[in-house]
């Protein structure tokens, strides 16, 4: 995947085509919604693929997953992956490879969304994410490579998102020689970065997190990235970006992460088929630090 294509595709924002994924509720239930006070509490969505939710197989529609393209994206048994062994992923994971790409979003994976997004005060969910709006956002998944040797060409990118490709960070995983490459991707001075930050290696699995810390206002959100725990980058998210493309519509928020395998002609990698990475344990939270937090008590005896 050359340089020009890694940054078109850094670049691309999905078109307002995409999934929807509300829950249908009664009108008593609405009206008590409706009636109950807006209080600020953490949100949180896991996945660890061990339950009889998750069956071998195609990603699309098991626990809230979606993943509506022909992409290579499954669960799979961990023992089938002799290299995954040590990686603590119990017996079933989510596998990713690029053997199939393309330039869309709305179609590719989606993990399940929390019910409160994060964002801005003056960000909109256009349809895709709601709840009460809070300020920050975290998500953490681990991830290792399906082979302990390099599989050349592989990549994939990881973004939290509101569930149509409007994303607001960026990570891309690239399998090289001498490990699998992290790239951070920002919005600065009118124009995106790519930053090499880590470099992970294959004889084990990996604990990536993000971390978003909304501030209303231009180029002030915080994105901080941790890499096994220990902070590997700090930066902005993109909503400069979305300023610069409509300076008149509100920025995106968000509420669940997008693994994608974006690309072009010639990008897609056959022989990857059924293996590339391995994903796991991912959790998301959304929530609103200090919220519901009351004055500290009297120091006891």
């Amino acid at each position: 995947m050359n340089e020009r294509r890694l940054f078109a595709e850094a670049r691309a924002i999905a078109s307002p085509v995409g999934r929807f994924r509300g829950l249908a509720l009664s009108g008593a239930v609405i009206a008590a919604m409706a009636a109950a006070p807006s209080v600020a509490e953490a949100d949180v969505v896991g996945t660890v693929f061990e339950s009889s939710t998750y069956h071998t197989g195609n990603i699309d529609g098991q626990g809230d997953w979606s993943k509506t393209g022909p992409y290579d994206v499954n669960v799979v048994n961990v023992n089938a992956f002799p290299d995954a062994a040590g990686y603590g992923f119990g017996s079933k994971s989510m596998q990713s490879s690029n053997a199939v790409v393309s330039g869309s979003f709305g179609d590719q994976t989606f993990t399940p969304s929390t019910v409160d997004e994060a964002g801005e005060t003056g960000a909109s969910g256009n349809g895709y994410s709601g709840g009460i709006r809070q300020t920050q956002y975290k998500a953490r998944f681990r991830i290792g490579t399906a082979l302990s040797t390099e599989q050349s060409g592989l990549y994939m990118s990881v973004s939290p998102d509101r569930g149509d490709g409007a994303r607001m960070s960026y990570l891309r995983f690239e399998d090289h020689p001498d490990g699998v490459h992290v790239f951070f991707d920002e919005f600065v001075l009118n124009d995106f970065t790519d930053d090499d930050i880590a470099t992970l290696p294959r004889n084990a699995s990996h604990l990536i997190e993000f971390q978003i810390d909304f501030v209303d206002g231009a180029g002030n959100d915080q994105v901080t990235i941790k890499i096994d725990g220990s902070t590997v980058k700090t930066g902005t998210t993109w909503e400069d970006y979305f300023r610069d493309v409509d300076p008149m519509a509100p920025v995106p928020t968000v509420d669940s992460l997008l693994f994608r395998e974006g690309g072009g002609a010639g990008d897609e990698r056959p022989a990857h088929s059924g293996k590339g990475f391995l994903i796991d344990d991912v959790r998301i939270e959304t929530t609103t630090p200090g919220a519901n937090v009351g004055p500290t008590g009297a120091t006891g005896a």
